[in-house]
């Protein structure tokens, strides 16, 4: 392999890497705007993009809480609080705990 070669697939390889490191927050769901408060919490455990699916489904079901979007890639989930909820960290910490994962602490 030629040295143009394999400076292209590396740089390729960048790339792909760093668009994968995006944090939830970049990625708002144009559906969320204005519908309630979004919260940014820390989670472990998430080691494959398939994680995720649990993980929202657990939060979806807690009262008051709208929508979620989990991304393994940086460990982080969002959380869409209905308008005039009140939704402890607590409840959301336990929602994660039920999907198997760890908490973490609330980044926003």
């Amino acid at each position: 392999m030629n040295k143009y070669k394999l400076i292209v697939i590396l740089v390729i390889v960048a790339i792909l890497l760093m668009s994968c490191g995006s944090k939830p927050e970049s990625a708002l769901p144009e559906a969320w705007a204005d519908r309630g408060e979004i919260r940014v919490y820390e989670v472990f455990g998430m080691d494959c993009p398939g994680c995720h699916g649990g993980l929202e489904k657990q939060l979806n079901a807690l009262e008051g809480v709208a929508d979620s979007k989990a991304d393994w890639t940086s460990q982080q989930v969002m959380v869409l609080i209905d308008s005039g909820v009140e939704v402890s960290d607590a409840n959301i910490h336990e929602g994660m705990k039920r999907a198997n994962f760890t908490p973490g602490k609330r980044l926003k």
